[in-house]
């Protein structure tokens, strides 16, 4: 490992309503919409919030989440009942934590979307919130249900994965649960939910510490502790969700999607997403790459500080809050990847880390900067924790070598 580029400490865990994490500007706070959706009215509390109780900065997450920032500690000790209060989160701790569960965003407005799809999550959601042993389950373990359509199957990446078959109208064996790199044969929606549920069992009897998703072979011990011979999974369902660009704009029907570049919004941007969706079906549908689809809508809605178009090179831009938002991040990496998102290439992306733990994206991108002492460490196609092959000390030696690469697929 090179000297300019230290371990960052791994805390191995993710904040939640009722486990706030406290960070280099106060205390960070999570919600978890039921569903990956919320009201506009929970929007506007959500804002309101923002600004009262913290520093006004909102994150839209790859899990389907919404946090809030600066939170001082007595703040954030009232925050979980005021969510509650607002059907925001469960009174039960232990239920909430288990709800890691991410939804086809456009269920329900996408004919092409399995019909069965909120039926699934539905199910699925009241199994996790019965099944208290899950409450072992590690804090980044996550359940999808993904009814494909015009975002397709593979676009949601979880440990447990429900996913359509033969969408949009199922036959009467419509599901497939994938595990790693196992799946089922097809199956109701009833019997795949009962199959997640199991899996989730099996994974915290056998005292796994390695999740299916980053150690896919577990699947396959998963499905012989619960009886099932698991195939091998490939195709769209072992489809990398992180390789599908972000979409904004027009998506189909009366649904358009707008992305908070890196993530990130401000109270008065949230407030403004609100207002839009007061326009259509007023709700805010969460997506898996820090975007909200909006329902009824009748053209592209243009909101200042979010992406809605969809050539928008941001969309292929990726950093983690860096300076001052974390202790060990070695620069303000948000500034300097937008600054350097002009200059990437056509179809490539860019990940731009504070540290080598890589946070913001944990896959491989065409070219990732990692910030250290001595500048950025640059490695291609692969992730942060890789060894760089240079380092660059200036980000106007970085920009110059992106102009400098090959354009078009790198």
């Amino acid at each position: 490992m090179s000297a300019a580029f230290s371990a960052p400490v791994v805390k191995g865990w993710c904040p939640g309503l009722f486990a706030p994490m406290q960070a280099a500007d106060g205390w960070l706070m999570r919600v978890r919409p039921p569903l990956d959706r919320m009201t506009a009215a929970q929007a506007h509390l959500l804002a309101d919030v923002a600004e009262q109780d913290g520093n006004g900065q909102i994150s839209l997450t790859n899990r389907g989440n919404v946090q809030l920032r600066g939170f001082s500690l007595e703040a954030a000790q009232a925050f979980p009942q005021r969510m509650i209060a607002a059907g925001l989160g469960q009174a039960d701790p232990e239920a909430e934590r288990r709800l890691a569960l991410q939804v086809s965003p456009l269920v329900g407005i996408d004919p092409a979307c399995a019909t069965e799809t909120m039926l699934c999550a539905d199910a699925l959601r009241n199994g996790l919130v019965d099944h208290p042993s899950l409450s072992a389950l590690p804090d980044k373990f996550g359940f999808c249900v993904d009814g494909g359509g015009f975002f397709p199957t593979g676009s949601l990446r979880a440990d447990i994965m429900l996913q359509a078959v033969g969408s949009p109208v199922p036959t009467e064996a419509g599901w497939r649960v994938v595990c790693g790199s196992s799946c089922t044969e097809p199956q109701t929606a009833q019997v795949a939910v009962q199959t997640a549920l199991a899996l989730a069992e099996a994974f915290v009897k056998r005292g796994e510490t390695q999740r299916p998703l980053r150690v896919p072979a577990i699947g396959k011990q998963l499905f012989a502790e619960i009886g099932l011979r698991g195939v091998s999974a490939s195709g769209a369902e072992m489809q990398n969700g992180s390789l599908l660009a972000a979409r904004a704009g027009h998506l189909t029907g009366s649904a358009y999607a707008a992305v908070a570049p890196l993530g990130r919004l401000t109270a008065a941007t949230l407030r403004s997403c609100a207002q839009v969706a007061q326009q259509g079906d007023g709700l805010l549908r969460m997506t898996a790459w820090s975007g909200l689809v909006f329902s009824g809508l009748k053209k592209n809605p243009e909101i200042s500080g979010m992406i809605t178009h969809p050539d928008d090179a941001r969309l292929r831009v990726y950093a983690c809050i860096g300076t001052p938002g974390c202790a060990q991040a070695a620069g303000d990496v948000g500034r300097d990847a937008l600054v350097l998102a002009p200059f990437l290439p056509d179809k490539a992306d860019l990940h731009v880390s504070g540290c080598r733990k890589g946070c913001a994206h944990p896959g491989a991108a065409t070219v990732t900067l990692v910030a250290g002492s001595e500048g950025y460490g640059v490695v291609l196609q692969g992730t942060a924790s890789d060894e760089p092959i240079c380092i660059l000390p200036k980000t106007e030696d970085v920009r110059a070598f992106l102009q400098a690469l090959p354009k078009g697929d790198v």
